[in-house]
């Protein structure tokens, strides 16, 4: 499932309270409306993160734009807070045949999109036609490119896509071209596109992606505005028929300064704060009588990306070395270090170092990347300044004229980071590696830009690969293995790195491609120890997670794989 979010890192999450102020008048569908008694306050939500506003299931990248789409869009299943897939949209589990290639789903009767049209089985089987398309350019291809006739569809001149079956209007079946142990999560998670809203035809998406600021969904909550500044404020679908009592007629989610965020929580500029790993606004938080704060342990990593494509990063060598160099329990001691907090807060771990970049709640796997299970074979990068020299110096990476620098074949050792703006775990994190990379020989050089733009840059296709490394955070939405097929396989959109090696892709696709469970997981372990060996990604830091809000607030129904912006149909603000 590609259910990986990015977040420009350690500041994850959060976006605050901005745009405020509209109306909260609704009156429509069945769960739609509801009167004065029962509204709640608003939800104001911070972040130091600007929006992108690309509010489509199709198309966003950022963890950020992420949450606006999951109160507009619904998905056939979606986790609940102890992880389990459950039916949402979908009446019940799907029925899968014997050889696992064929799934069918049945679609709720009622359901309906914002401007009261209705959501049925064509529309299932259009938002998957719109990742088949020619020109679809986004990261979720691996989500309909294992169905049948894709490549007929994608590549060829068919004019439908044949591998979905619109059986009747509330029923979908998927035929496969392959056994696939993701599929039901893969299938079941990506929100449904209304196949009317605008004028589509193969090979030209159109408004479906010019107009991503312009979402419409059956979800319970529609966009009211967005500013890239500011943030986005959304009120209640008064056409929701679907399940739930949502009580919070608007949510705002606001842009805020870095260093503000204790103080805006403080003064009632916002009143949540999301995801949040910073010790140094937690610790404080858990003394102020007006806060409140829950966590679990978090479905993400930040990270180190390494360009294995071009640069100097091409070279292996220097990616292990560069690894051995980075001493992440330094900084995982000093950042997770409150300098102030409650005694129940003390009790609570806060940050840990992974073995791997892979999903660290993944059922099977999660305990290998946590380090509490031993993973034969594994390579785990543990800080030694004296193995990084030995690697470089092995590989041919040598100090010949004495200046401090290493060089081979006439290319100097100069490493290019490129660096997200207002991030506080650079702040700490740079320092630490700029003493011990030189000590190996490396010429350090740093550019910082916005998130959005990193993100941009790095994307495959982007066309710039002047960048060695960057740091990001990857947070994941499901429990399953297979994002490491999208993060890790040769020409995959979501393969930051660039790297391409053979053996690693036939691995993951042995991993992905069975519905025996230890089958996939002794191919998903091969694919683990090949991983590191290469060292595409380094992870930084995992962590518990909190989220933190003012004691009005009743919103406590998340989990791991369950943001704020999927479980606001418990919530309230008194």
């Amino acid at each position: 499932m590609n259910s990986r979010k990015l977040f420009a890192g350690l500041t994850s999450a959060a976006m605050l309270l901005s745009l405020a102020g509209c109306s909260s008048s609704n009156g429509g569908g069945s769960n739609g409306g509801s009167d004065s008694k029962s509204e709640s306050k608003p939800l104001i939500v911070g972040t130091t993160q600007e929006l992108a506003g690309v509010f489509s299931p199709i198309f966003y990248q950022s963890a950020y734009d992420g949450w606006v789409v999951d109160m507009i869009y619904e998905p056939l299943l979606r986790y609940t807070k102890d992880s389990e897939l459950k039916p949402y949209l979908a009446e019940e589990m799907p029925e899968i045949s014997e050889d696992g290639k064929t799934i069918t789903f049945k679609i709720k009767e009622g359901i309906k999109f914002s401007d009261g049209s209705d959501l049925d089985a064509n529309d299932v089987k259009f938002t998957f036609t719109l990742i088949a398309d020619p020109s679809y350019d986004g990261r979720f291809t691996g989500n309909a490119d294992f169905i049948e006739g894709y490549k007929e569809y994608h590549d060829g001149d068919a004019t439908e896509f044949s591998g979905i079956e619109v059986v009747d209007d509330h029923t979908v079946t998927f035929h496969l071209m392959d056994t696939q142990y993701d599929s039901v999560s893969t299938l079941g998670g990506m929100g449904i596109i209304s196949d009317t809203q605008y004028e589509y035809k193969k090979g030209d998406l159109g408004d479906y992606k010019s107009k991503n600021d312009q979402p419409m969904g059956s979800g319970p909550y529609v966009l009211n505005s967005y500013d890239k500044a500011a943030g986005a404020s959304l009120v209640k679908n008064e056409n929701y028929t679907g399940e739930g009592d949502y009580k919070i007629s608007q949510v705002v989610v606001k842009t805020i300064a870095e260093a503000t965020e204790l103080t805006s929580l403080q003064n009632g500029d916002i009143n949540y704060f999301p995801e949040s790993i910073e010790a140094d606004i937690i610790g404080p938080a858990s003394l102020d009588d007006k806060l409140a704060f829950d966590h679990y342990f978090r479905a993400t990593e930040g990270f180190f990306g390494y360009n294995c494509a071009a640069g100097v990063t091409k070279d292996a060598a220097v990616r292990q070395a560069l690894s051995y160099a980075t001493n992440r329990q330094e900084f995982i001691d000093a950042f997770y270090k409150y300098p102030e907090a409650s005694d129940e807060l003390k009790e609570i771990p806060l940050g840990y170092k992974p073995t791997i970049y892979w999903n660290p709640v993944s059922a099977n796997l999660g305990s290998i990347v946590t380090g509490e299970e031993k993973l034969d074979g594994l390579t785990v990068y543990d800080f030694d300044v004296e193995k990084a020299k030995k690697v470089l110096e092995d590989a041919g990476w040598k100090d010949t004229d004495g200046d401090g620098i290493r060089e081979k074949d006439g290319e100097k050792l100069t490493v290019k980071f490129l660096l997200s703006e207002g991030n506080s775990v650079l702040e700490m994190l740079i320092p630490i590696i700029e003493k011990s990379w030189k000590e190996i020989g490396v010429d350090l050089k740093q550019n910082t830009v916005d998130f959005n733009t990193l993100l941009d840059t790095v994307t495959p296709g982007s066309g710039d690969s002047d960048w060695n490394v960057f740091f990001m955070a990857t947070s994941y939405t499901g429990v399953e293995n297979a994002d490491s097929n999208y993060n890790l396989m040769s020409g995959d959109p979501n393969n930051y790195s660039g790297l391409q090696d053979k053996k690693l892709d036939e691995e993951l696709k042995a991993g992905r491609g069975t519905m025996d469970e230890a089958e996939s997981v002794d191919n998903y372990k091969k694919a683990m120890i090949t991983e590191n060996d290469l060292i595409p990604y380094l992870p930084i830091y995992g962590n518990e997670l909190f989220n933190i809000y003012a004691k009005n607030v009743k919103l406590t129904d998340t989990g791991p794989v369950r943001s704020w912006a999927q479980a606001l149909d418990t919530a309230v603000v008194e």
